[in-house]
């Protein structure tokens, strides 16, 4: 094997580079002919030296190759190491222009040696200075490098003389942003850098740190046009000025376009040219200005530099600018320049950004605030600079013409199509409303509903219904939001126009696009925009006016009203509502989902039930008429609630109750309309039906008129309209805290764990067939799981004793110390030239090199004896892990260990617990673990309430209790019983909606009977105290006050609880009726927090817990206490 060795002479010492090559079997043996040859050669390598370490290269196939084992001095006088540092090329015959382009000279074959890889070397984990070299070596991105290049690379970063890289790194030391470049972008950089600054030139440190400066800031898209115009000649006029600022002259310019350069005297290398033309050239040198980089500036002057370029981007500025600059920023009078100043430094953005940006937010500011015309305020400077970084880069242009139109805008919203959709005008929805694209389409689906309502305070039950119907995209609204979303200005155009636009539109006119999108573009003129009043619905389809509507003689509707002149109205209006409806029912009919059966009675058996004569289409039609004919009535009883205000569809939020969609009241305004009115217009929540079922959709009623419904589930009750007993007593509690839990909704209550286990028993004792469907119960751990840690490795390990026996450490060991011994020790080189020289002559003869008439030295003698002991046999390392040993003994035996790579590993027993599992799977792919099994349990896809077995267990055994209780156990299982039926109506004094749902309701000859089971934890409560600790938990909790609501509302005789203890192994039970007396208590109770909630609603004001500062007394406790204490003393 050839070794071609080149050793490189440092700059200072003047010395020529050498070379030298051996052909040698070991590497070691050719080091150590190298190390013989260069101390012959009187050679010294090192830092400090004279030569650098040497490098080893390419063997060059070429003639003229210099003698074997000579050292060479004249070698690279012909040949060139490249810059990958292992090729040779022969030099270049003429000479180097200094162009950046790769040489055109011809490429003589050779042979490459491709580096193993235990000679590359990672490139990103060497030190900046290492990694400079390396960059400046190679012309090619490399992440890996060999042993060879490292070393030159090193070499390089420490050689003092090399000014070039010490500049580069003194820059990089100046610029922080150069630490943070990756290894690719670093290199690129410094490719750069030698396109500008050639490499065998001096260089101001100045200079490099102004183009790595802007190489930094500018995009990656720019930096070549930066090279370029670096190249082009400005950076000849810098480093004049430089100079001459520094008192110093140059001779140094880069190349100029026409490929020449110019010595000293300015007269071109390589060639006689004529007098005039060199006179010329120096004229016009000595005529060029002295021009300042703009990026070295002062951020001040930055800007400033841009303000007076009327328009054109500056590179760099003259001195007449720079004293310009000066006198611009030093000028206080101007409010203009200092206004722009101070906005600049108080933008973040603007301090962080490039030139580039500079000068165009720069212009962007003079052409929305002419510097000719009004001064501009600092605060409106400084919001048009936070919105224009904030902006697209392509919106730009845009912002800035809205502004200089007088549209303060805070960004530019687009159209699908990419137009702008926002030209910043104020429209009827507020100057405070955040209209998007999204809030349109909501507006759409509101104007295509047939209800007549606020467009400017739309009810909670609209606003379900319209985000319903986006959800689903449904038609016709589809279309019309396709064109809509591609109408520029479209989020400029008044709430009333695009209602209106909607309700004129012909009736399908969305199943012809053509003849849509004509309407929408002949329609939409600012005329139209202009308008403010709201035009009239359609009038209703003859199908839909079946039910025939008398004239109304009432007074026109009211913008406000009272508590109770609503009331009042909702009675009478109730009572006609329900006469036309049954003067309108035909006489047979076909059942419907929602049957009124009278007094306000609500059947919902049908729709529970899905009978298959129930088609859906016939579903679709029952409900939309029954709509229409409900929406036409109550129309006449809601009145124009018109508030002020931003509406609920910009911030998309709707209400539980209807209460709270109509919250939108004016706490500044008089009392207004009832909530409950507002809510009236009924919207059916249609289910969309899937496509492949046979069976009519399950749909329910946005908004439930009074009556009684059955089966309805919990999500459908706890979101209908009406306040619930729960509310009233939150506003027991304070309305502070009712209007921040149930009307803004800022409390949020976290789901309880005793919530869920009353919830469990519930379900049990009252409706045990949707145990499945509420609940997850913890699934049971099959036999032979793996449930522990101990379990786990107690496999693993049985796995591993079946396993056949693999050799240990100290085996192997043991192994590589016998093939050591039989190997020749190594011949001593010797502390002394005495013992060198016993040494020398232990060696055979054939080592013995040394001619009988030299003088035998101590380091002639080293290399003999280390020639030597290079051709013994190495030994083996006997230390190290099991894996090192083993590619050990696989040099001495290497059948032995392939026999004992066949063995299987066993597994390993460290390490988590989610490791063991994995390393059981990887021979027992069917083992069960329990752990994985209650993750899945726990991850819940269906959303339903975990239950543990221990907790079913316990809800089991109170359920087997109340069953059993004689009086309980009959409540629970009566024949006539119902379960969780909701009742919808009205509060008598307030008007407001209210809604109930007990738990049990018995009708037992006529007596009509409700029950709430209540489950309790008093293990500790001793028998004489229990019925006086009862009482107070109903008067604690309010149960006496929701008992008075329910018979208030659904008509209940009699309400009792039913109290079950739930402590383990423990499960009494009380059943307790409410006396007369309770439920009176209960019922002015209740009517208090009601009237507290109107007043509430209608003035806006929902007072703390405590408003007035007090004195604390004492009470008749410590009273009695002071009295004795004061005797006492």
């Amino acid at each position: 094997m050839e070794f071609f060795n080149v050793v490189k002479a440092t700059q200072k010492s003047g010395k020529q580079d050498a070379v030298v090559w051996f052909t040698a079997k070991t590497e070691a043996r050719a080091n150590l002919m190298l190390d013989v040859a260069l101390e012959d050669a009187g050679i010294e390598t090192g830092r400090g030296k004279d030569y650098a370490k040497p490098i080893r290269t390419d063997f060059p196939v070429v003639d003229g190759l210099p003698k074997e084992g000579e050292v060479d001095f004249t070698w690279c006088d012909r040949y060139e190491l490249q810059d990958d540092g292992r090729t040779w090329l022969p030099k270049a015959a003429g000479v180097s222009t200094g162009s950046v382009d790769a040489p055109s000279t011809p490429t003589p074959t050779v042979i490459v040696e491709d580096a193993t890889a235990s000679e590359i070397v990672p490139v990103e984990n060497r030190t900046p200075a290492v990694r400079f070299a390396v960059h400046l070596m190679n012309d090619k991105y490399q992440t890996h490098v060999t042993k060879e290049q490292q070393l030159a690379a090193s070499e390089m970063s420490l050689d003092e003389s090399n000014t070039y890289l010490l500049n580069l790194l003194q820059v990089k030391n100046d610029v922080p942003e150069v630490g943070e470049l990756s290894l690719n972008a670093e290199w690129k950089m410094i490719q750069a850098v030698k396109q500008v600054f050639a490499p065998d030139e001096e260089h101001e440190v100045t200079l490099l740190a102004a183009f790595i400066a802007d190489w930094l800031r500018v995009d990656a898209g720019d930096r070549n046009e930066l090279v370029r115009e670096w190249r082009s000649g400005k950076l000849t006029l810098l480093k004049s000025e430089r100079t001459n600022d520094a008192g110093v002259e140059t001779g140094q310019h880069i190349a100029t376009d026409d490929g020449l350069q110019s010595d000293e005297n300015g007269r071109p290398e390589g060639g006689v040219v004529d007098g005039e033309v060199g006179t010329e050239e120096q004229s016009q040198q000595i005529e060029q200005p002295n021009l300042i980089v703009v990026a070295t500036l002062p951020f001040r002057q930055r800007v400033l530099a841009q303000f007076i370029g009327d328009g054109e981007y500056l590179y760099h500025v003259d001195a007449g600018q720079k004293n310009e600059i000066v006198r611009l920023e030093m000028d206080t009078d101007d409010a203009y320049v200092q206004n722009l100043l101070l906005a600049a430094e108080n933008v973040e953005a603007f301090k962080k950004a490039i030139e580039h940006d500079i000068h165009k937010v720069v212009n962007a500011v003079k052409n929305v605030f002419p510097v000719d015309g009004k001064k501009p305020e600092l605060a409106t400077v400084i919001q048009f600079l936070t919105v224009w970084f904030k902006t697209d880069y392509i919106d730009r242009g845009i912002l800035a013409r809205e502004w200089a139109a007088g549209n303060r805008i805070n960004n530019v919203q687009r159209t699908d199509s990419g137009t702008n959709a926002d030209g910043g005008y104020v429209t009827d929805r507020g100057p405070d409303a955040h209209h998007t694209l999204d809030t349109l389409d909501l507006e759409i689906a509101c104007a295509l509903l047939p209800m007549d309502f606020n467009h400017f305070e739309i009810p909670g039950s609209i606003l379900r219904r319209a985000k319903e119907i986006v959800t689903k995209k449904e038609e016709p609204w589809k279309s019309w939001s396709s064109i809509l979303r591609n109408h520029p200005g479209v989020l400029g155009v008044n709430r009333t126009t695009i209602f209106n636009l909607v309700r004129i539109a012909p009736e399908n006119i969305h199943l012809t696009p053509a003849a849509h999108l004509e309407f929408v573009n002949q329609t939409m003129t600012a005329e139209f925009n202009s308008a403010v009043e709201l035009l009239p619905l359609h009038e209703a389809e003859p199908a839909a006016q079946e039910i025939s509507q008398p004239e109304s003689k009432e007074s026109p509707r009211k913008s406000f009203c009272t508590h109770e002149e609503n009331l009042q109205r909702v009675r009478e209006e109730g009572a006609r509502h329900r006469t036309e409806e049954a003067a309108a029912q035909p006489q047979k009919v076909e059942q419907e989902l929602v049957k009124n059966v009278g007094n306000g009675i609500f059947d919902v058996t049908a729709l529970i039930q899905n009978s298959a004569t129930h088609g859906t289409k016939k579903a679709t039609e029952t409900t939309s008429n029954v709509q229409v004919q409900e929406t036409v009535s109550d129309e006449k009883q809601a009145g124009d609630a018109l508030h002020t205000g931003k509406s609920s569809v910009e911030t998309g939020e709707e209400s539980h109750t209807s209460q709270q969609a109509d919250v939108n009241q004016n706490t500044n305004s008089v009392p207004q309309n009832s909530d409950s009115v507002n809510q009236t217009e009924p919207v059916l929540a249609q289910t969309e039906p899937d496509a492949q079922s046979d069976e009519p959709a399950v749909v329910y009623p946005a908004y439930f008129e009074p009556g009684r419904y059955e089966g309805l589930p919990n999500e459908v009750y706890h979101a209908a309209n009406g306040i619930s007993s729960t509310q009233v007593k939150d506003a027991r509690v304070s309305l502070m805290y009712f209007n921040a839990r149930h009307v803004e909704k800022t409390i949020i209550k976290e789901r309880s764990p005793f919530l869920d286990m009353g919830n469990l028993v519930h379900t049990l004792a009252l409706q045990p067939e949707q145990l499945d469907e509420e609940f997850s119960v913890e699934p049971v751990i099959p036999e032979g799981a793996f449930t522990t840690t101990s379990t786990i490795r107690a496999f693993i390990d049985e796995y591993n004793a079946s396993l056949p026996a693999q050799l240990s450490a100290d085996d192997i060991k043991a192994l590589l110390e016998e093939y050591n011994a039989t190997l020749s020790a190594q011949v001593p080189l010797g502390g002394s030239v005495e013992e060198t020289g016993q040494s020398y002559m232990s060696l055979p003869e054939d080592y013995q090199r040394i001619e009988a008439d030299q003088k035998q030295t101590a380091t002639a003698m080293k290399a003999c004896i280390k020639e030597y002991n290079a051709t013994l046999p190495a030994q083996v390392k006997t230390s190290g892990s099991r894996d090192a040993l083993l590619e050990q003994l696989a040099i001495i035996n290497p059948d032995l260990v392939a026999q004992e790579a066949q063995k299987p590993a066993p597994l390993k027993v460290s390490g988590t617990k989610a490791d063991l599992i994995q390393a059981v799977k990887s021979v027992n792919p069917d083992a069960v673990f329990a752990d994985e099994l209650l993750d899945a349990w726990r991850e819940n896809p269906q959303g339903k309430v975990l239950v543990t077995r221990q907790q079913l267990s316990t809800a089991l055994s109170i359920q087997k209790a109340l069953l059993q209780h004689p009086t309980a156990g009959m409540l629970l299982t009566h024949p006539s019983r119902a379960v969780e039926v909701s009742y919808f109506g009205f509060d008598d004094e307030t008007g407001l909606e209210v809604r109930v749902r007990p738990d049990l309701e018995i009708d037992l000859d006529g007596v009509r009977i409700g029950a709430d089971l209540k489950t309790i934890s008093m293990w500790n409560v001793k028998q004489e105290g229990l019925r006086a600790k009862l009482h107070r938990e109903i008067i604690d909790r309010d149960y006496h006050l929701s008992a008075a609501m329910y018979c208030e509302t659904a008509a209940l005789d009699q309400f009792f609880w039913i109290f079950v203890n739930k402590d383990e192994n423990y499960h009494w039970i009380a059943i307790i009726e409410a006396s007369a007396e309770l439920l009176e208590l209960g019922m002015l109770e209740y009517r208090k927090a009601m009237r507290a909630i109107a007043t509430g609603f209608d003035t806006g004001e929902w007072p703390a817990p405590i408003i007035a500062d007090y004195t604390d007394e004492l009470n008749d406790f410590d009273l009695r206490r002071l009295e004795a204490l004061r005797t006492q003393a």
